[in-house]
């Protein structure tokens, strides 16, 4: 269910629900291993139930406790950003006018925080970084408990580096001028000023970029990236699973294709933006839209605002079932196997089938049946019919239905 798309929304699937309502409220409704987690907010309130039945709620930003969110397995907090504390895999956090003043406590895990000014945090045995004037002057080792440990520095913006026994990464005058190399793998990327100029090249992968001029990106067997005059053309390929997937873009038109290894075609969708719109899938089912005047595709979107600017559609199914809109379904077509029906806006309406028609003049207002045997005649919903046979069309009719 989706309203006031794209701010509403709500979900059930295999079982899990969840819904919101930007930005004021949200829902989820978990089951994990037969054991059901959920939480509800409506800004400022929240509450909640952990998979192991424990409850948590607050008033943000008052007081309030949350379990199991945010990647913490507590947070507590009152008067935010005044005071808040969070436990996470016992490591105990604290912070005062977050984000100024922080203390970081556990078994194997300590550091403190004054920022911007001064602050560092390790890991026993497994990192430490420190940083001075944050962001100017940061340091960082991690991977201590292996072989290759990696160290980064980095005195912003003139001067960042990231090194390891098989790694090797410099910039300077970040973003603009930066080498990045990893010996293990045989990777190397230069950028020389980004984003004017890129070259990469590796085992099975190289590629080159020239501003929004021209540029490649191919790695073999997998995937195919170029472009030139970026959004003017564009070029992609990937091959999974035994397809092969091409898409080319010309500005916001776009013409893809994929087929398998037997070069069997197995979906296409062509798009000449903002004329029309044409898609085939793997299924069978067809569509086919004129004057696409959005070029990107989503979901919500096409369910929820994208009839308002369909002029004319039409679908077909895997089992030849084809429906027709015309004018925001002034004219409305629907063929089925056993039924062909049409509709003009609620002036008149037909359905047919194997030896039956009916027709509707005003939704009903007249309306006229038949079967092959009889003919039905109504007007005005009225319960009283006018019925004949088509046997016999020189014998008076009529007579009422029920009688």
């Amino acid at each position: 269910l989706e309203f006031l798309y794209p701010f509403g929304k709500y979900q059930i699937k295999e079982g899990d629900k969840k819904g919101y309502l930007f930005p004021i409220a949200n829902y989820r409704d978990q089951t994990f291993d037969e054991k059901r987690k959920w939480d509800f907010q409506f800004f400022p309130f929240f509450i909640g139930e952990t998979e192991k039945g424990e409850d948590y709620y607050g008033i943000f930003p008052i007081f309030g406790t949350l379990l199991g969110r945010y990647g913490k397995e507590e947070i507590r907090f009152y008067l935010w950003p005044v005071y808040s504390e969070s436990t996470s895999e016992g490591v105990h956090t604290t912070n005062i006018l977050w984000p100024f003043l922080s203390f970081v406590e556990g078994e194997s895990e300590k550091g403190y925080r004054f920022w911007p000014f001064y602050g560092r945090r390790e890991k026993l045995g497994v990192s430490k970084a420190e940083f001075l004037l944050w962001p100017v002057f940061l340091r960082k080792t991690q991977g201590l408990d292996t072989d290759d440990p990696i160290e980064e520095k980095m005195i912003f913006p003139f001067y960042i580096s990231k090194e390891s026994k098989h790694f090797d990464g410099k910039t300077y005058l970040w973003p603009f001028f930066s080498h990045s190399e990893n010996r293990l793998i045989g990777f190397e990327q230069w950028d020389l000023p980004w984003p004017f100029f890129r070259s990469i090249k590796g085992e099975n992968l190289y590629g080159i970029r020239i501003f929004i001029l021209y540029g490649y990106k191919v790695r073999e067997d997998e995937s195919k990236r170029v472009f030139i005059l970026y959004p003017l053309y564009r070029y992609d390929e990937d091959q999974m699973r035994g397809i092969r997937e091409r898409t080319y873009h010309i500005f916001f038109s776009r013409i893809q294709t994929s087929e398998d290894d037997q070069g069997i075609r197995k979906e296409r969708s062509l798009r000449i933006w903002p004329l029309f719109d044409y898609e085939r899938e793997e299924t069978g089912h067809e569509a086919f839209s004129i004057f696409y005047l959005f070029p990107f595709r989503d979901d919500g979107f096409e369910r929820n605002l994208f009839p308002l600017f369909r002029v004319f559609r039409w679908e077909k199914d895997s089992e030849g079932n084809a429906s027709t809109n015309l004018f925001w379904g002034f004219y409305k077509r629907l063929k089925k196997r056993r039924m062909d029906s049409w509709e003009i806006a609620h002036l008149i309406g037909m359905k047919q089938g194997e030896g039956w028609k009916r027709i509707s003049f005003l939704k009903g207002l007249v309306q006229y049946k038949s079967d092959g045997e009889t003919g039905d005649l109504r007007f005005f919903y009225l319960p009283f019919h006018l019925r004949w046979s088509h046997h016999n069309p020189s014998k008076p009719p009529l007579k009422k239905a029920g009688e």
